[in-house]
């Protein structure tokens, strides 16, 4: 049985590092796979075997030059990602190193331009200040630029080349270089100390701007992961007792205040109250909940009491679930990542080559008298290639895009289904559950001539009180909604197949459909107006033996069904549905939605469903399913993109690679948008890693970028990918804004109130 570990990686700074921890991990003894992210220093790796050890896994990482730890369950997730006091020392460490790094930095070049003023243009005259930046060098290497070296020094003993040993090359080149001028060759043109100080100064800086900018990339995982509580308020042996949220069991009781945060998902057994839902669906106004109804762990009581008996906790919950499935996504890859990286892994032995050869080039060109031409152009080409900005182009996009999914109610299964996402072109929807809330609800009542619509309306739903049966529990939430005062039936029976019958307030009381009233000696007429709704179903109810009225039921259309299908019109987006209900009813829906009838595909069983995804991609099409039920799941498996409302079942879910918490066909919308707009970033940082090594290196190569230079346009290349990924945010809210969420989501959560 397969099983996955979560590891910290440190000491990572380029694709290289990436493709090295993954072949490490993936070349021991019982590991299946192995996932390397850089922007959040994580690895995902799954294994069969149940004798690999953990220890095992940090020693084969620590002995190819960098340091792990285990994140043994996804509470330690969940912690690590809450508190950002780890973040804040790492900041304090860096900026540490930044103000060494200046503090060692500025003197040498202040050195360099006032030399030729106080000791004049002759090198021998020049050899104490030149002692002086040295030994300045010397102490910048000795501290802020130790671990960058070492690291280097580190990747050149194990043969495998990453940024720090092109770092590692530039200096050294420089300061020997700077020796022989100075010493042997008198001549100043050797002489690059000052490039060697900038090289280290400028990465330093540029590590401790990227470290911020990562921050910011987390931060909507942090808000998440914040929302689990430390403690809950439970009941232990008739007391409430305050206890770690690690120690919650199912079926505990749980009391939760005004103000508070829910611990984990239960169900409400006492109070009502406001709850705060958007963080984890992105519905933006509160829900009231009450006795019966689900809360989720993670949101906000803002007004009342709860108390509330667990039903999922830990890694089951719906805040467990989403922190895994984003870690997941985020440590996954996309097609254009896979690219990257691969190039990475080739870049540093490459551009080391390339070094060399500029320097034999220029001499073989020029001559020996360019030699110091010759050097300044290998050391910048060692230092302009940057490596970073290609294995930081995807994963920094991935990781913002994930944390902005899950606050929006979007779980993304991995970066792969976020790439495929953006290229869809047609949505197939399954109609049930989907367009529709999947609850009946009374549309219409019909009654006859000698009763009064609330007492026949009042009778029906008293006796209905027993049934199970989801248009029985319509006519009882239709007439609480109508605020009557039901009974109990003093004598109940079930008909399976029929309806029912019972005695209330002393009335024989008879429900179901035609044959079944029939049956019970009841003549019937025809039903009058209503009778031709062409998506309702109709039950009859006879009191006393006599006809007394009859309700229509239908499956209510979510209120922004409608308006999410002009919203993927908008895009560009073809939308069908796809149902396993007759044709009737899947028409009279689509009219209400603004689906084309002949787009609509009806009376078809799982196997026709999964027929009709394969034909529309054997088209050319490329196409996301939504659905939520049992027979939707080989459906969500076979298209392009599965997508599952979280409301759905178990198996369609898993189905599924896209999870849609909040239940809204706006969602399916905003993932496309959010889709749309990652992919659109990540080929944007692509291009600009791309381009600015093809354009840099020839610069260098050719001698028109001095090393100093060179180390900060490498610096500006690793901040420009990140930077441009933290411009998603405002893309996507720019986009969202757009639609009409607000009352369409109203609606919903008024239906979800109703219970219907």
């Amino acid at each position: 049985m397969s099983r996955q570990v979560h590891l910290r990686i440190n000491g990572m700074n380029c694709g290289a590092c990436v493709q090295r921890v993954e072949k490490a991990l993936r070349n021991m003894n019982g590991v299946t796979e192995a996932v390397v992210n850089l922007m959040n220093e994580s690895a995902s790796v799954t294994t069969d075997s149940e004798g690999l050890r953990h220890d095992q896994l940090i020693t084969t990482v620590r002995a190819i030059g960098y340091d792990a730890e285990i994140l043994a369950s996804s509470q330690q997730l969940a912690d690590r990602l809450a508190t950002d006091g780890e973040h804040r020392e790492m900041l304090r460490r860096h900026r540490q190193t930044v103000i060494q790094a200046v503090s060692y930095g500025l003197p040498v070049l202040a050195l360099e331009y006032l030399m030729p003023v106080l000791w004049g243009a002759a090198t021998e005259k020049q050899i104490p200040a030149r002692l002086l930046q040295m030994l300045l060098v010397f102490m910048l290497a000795r501290t802020a630029g130790a671990p960058i070296l070492i690291s280097g020094l580190q990747s050149l003993l194990r043969r495998a080349g990453n940024m720090d040993l092109l770092i590692l090359m530039s200096v050294v080149t420089a300061f020997a270089s700077s020796i022989y001028g100075t010493f042997i060759a008198h001549h100043n043109d050797f002489i690059h100390l000052n490039a060697a100080a900038m090289i280290l100064t400028l990465v330093c800086v540029g590590r401790y701007l990227e470290a911020r900018a990562k921050g910011r990339a987390s931060q909507a995982m942090s808000a998440l992961a914040k929302r689990a509580p430390k403690n809950a308020l439970v009941r232990r042996d008739d007391d409430w007792t305050s206890v770690p949220i690690e120690n919650i069991e199912i079926n505990d009781i749980v009391k939760v205040f005004e103000d508070e945060t829910i611990p984990t998902d239960g169900d409400v057994i006492e109070g009502r109250a406001t709850v705060d839902e958007s963080l984890m669906t992105g519905e933006g106004m509160p829900v009231d909940h009450g006795v019966g109804d689900a809360v989720l762990g993670g949101t906000v009581v803002k007004e009342g009491m709860l108390t509330v008996r667990t039903t999922k906790i830990g890694s089951r919950s719906a805040l467990g679930r989403i922190l895994q499935l984003v870690h997941k996504a985020q440590t996954s890859r996309t097609e254009m990542q896979r690219l990257a990286d691969r190039i990475a892994a080739v870049f540093t032995p490459t551009v080391i080559a390339l070094a060399i050869l500029v320097f034999i080039g220029w001499i073989v060109i020029a001559g020996a008298s360019e030699a110091a031409v010759a050097t300044r152009s290998a050391v910048a080409v060692l230092v302009v290639a940057c490596p970073c900005a290609l294995g930081l182009a995807t994963p920094t996009v991935v990781l913002v895009a994930s944390g902005l999914a899950a606050l929006r109610g979007i779980l993304v299964r991995d970066a792969g289904m976020l790439e495929a996402m953006g290229q869809v072109d047609t949505v197939v929807w399954d109609k049930t559950g989907t367009l529709t809330s999947g609850k009946p609800i009374v549309q219409a009542v019909e009654i006859a001539d000698e009763y009064d619509e609330p007492t026949v309306l009042r009778l029906a739903a008293s006796a209905e009180q027993l049934s199970r049966h989801p248009l029985g529990q319509a006519i009882v939430a239709h007439a609480r909604r109508n605020d009557l005062r039901l009974q109990q039936p003093d004598a109940f029976r079930n008909v399976p197949g029929g309806g029912i019958l019972a005695t209330v307030d002393g009335r024989a009381i008879c429900i179901g459909k035609p044959d079944f009233i029939k049956n019970q000696g009841v003549k019937l007429e025809t039903p009058g107006p209503f009778s031709k709704m062409d998506n309702s179903s109709f039950v009859m109810v006879a009191i006393d033996r006599k006809p007394a009225g009859v309700f229509y039921i239908t499956d209510s259309i979510r209120p922004s069904s409608k308006d999410a299908l002009v919203r993927l019109r908008r895009l560009g987006l073809q939308c069908e549905i796809l149902t396993g209900d007759h044709e009737q009813a899947a028409n009279a829906i689509a009219r209400n939605v603004g689906i084309n009838c002949g787009s609509v595909v009806a009376n078809v069983d799982p196997e026709g469903k999964v027929a009709r995804i394969s034909t529309l991609e054997r088209q050319g099409h490329r196409v996301a399913m939504v659905g939520d039920g049992v027979n939707d799941a080989a459906a969500l498996a076979t298209a392009d993109v599965g997508i599952a409302f979280a409301s759905g079942a178990d198996v369609a879910n898993e189905s599924a690679g896209i999870n849609l918490i909040g239940s809204t066909p706006h969602l399916v919308a905003d993932a496309v948008q959010l889709a749309r707009s990652s992919v659109r970033v990540i080929r944007q940082n692509l291009f600009w890693a791309f381009f600015y090594n093809i354009l840099m290196i020839p610069l260098a190569a050719s001698g028109h970028l001095p090393p100093a230079v060179a180390a900060g346009a490498m610096t500006v290349s690793s901040l420009t990918v990140v930077l441009n990924a933290l411009r998603l945010p405002n893309i996507v809210n720019r986009e969202w804004s757009v639609a009409p969420m607000k009352t369409a989501d109203f609606h919903d959560m008024e239906a979800k109130r109703e219970g219907f």
